[in-house]
């Protein structure tokens, strides 16, 4: 559906429920609905918060229902030792803009091995909280090696360490983005895939159902108060 068909159909499935005396919802009104039913739709998608408690790839529709914004990046860290790590062998990456999941992350590092050969691989990268870092840098089945680095989520980076005489070279990031705001005024449409459109208007619709029903329950407080005493 193009923006203005998603409106139209808000519309139509509002005025089914017109008995009920919801009230009119301006342009930009629908426009924020249907932007907090695309988020909330790629949430559930993507983690197991929906009826079918299936995971972001675990059936086909999974697959097919967010690979529209699912993109790849291939970073490079900073090349000096920063200032503001968090261990002596951290380095920092710069996620893209658009980053809101991720998906799937590898790095490439380089090391001397015992024979003196330099090594050039492709290794795990295991996200940790900060609250755990000061027991894993020490456990030495957890902590960094020439098979794997650590990382860490700093707001619009992240920080990977690894071991002291291993350089990562790169990050290999898969990850959804944000998608893009659904808009009337500028004719933007919704960027996920077209068979999901039906079901984010249906979304929508609840949504604002929703907000409607929160607003009347303050109405019916006080009432419901006094039967109870």
């Amino acid at each position: 559906m193009t923006v203005a068909e998603m409106h139209t159909e808000f519309k139509f499935r509002m005025d089914k429920l017109d008995s009920l005396n919801y009230p009119n919802f301006e342009s930009v009104e629908i426009d924020l609905l249907l932007n907090q039913s695309q988020d909330r739709y790629v949430k559930q998608r993507y983690g197991r918060n929906n009826l079918k408690k299936e995971s972001f790839e675990e059936t086909q529709k999974r697959s097919e229902d967010l690979k529209a914004i699912t993109l790849d990046a291939k970073l490079t860290p900073g090349g000096a030792l920063p200032s503001d790590g968090i261990d002596l062998f951290s380095r920092f990456v710069t996620l893209p803009t658009d980053h809101w999941f991720v998906v799937q992350e590898r790095a490439v590092i380089t090391y001397t091995d015992c024979k003196n050969q330099i090594v050039n691989d492709i290794v795990e990268v295991r996200p940790i909280q900060h609250s755990e870092f000061s027991k894993v840098i020490k456990d030495p089945f957890k902590k960094p090696s020439t098979t794997k680095i650590l990382r860490l989520m700093e707001d619009s980076r992240v920080e990977l360490v690894s071991s002291n005489g291993v350089t990562i070279v790169a990050y290999w990031l898969r990850y959804i983005k944000r998608p893009v705001r659904i808009d009337l005024t500028n004719n933007i449409d919704c960027e996920l895939s077209e068979h999901t459109h039906d079901e984010i208007v249906d979304e929508a619709v609840k949504i604002a159902l929703e907000s409607t029903e929160a607003k009347r329950n303050p109405t019916f407080t006080p009432i419901i108060d006094n039967q109870k005493e």
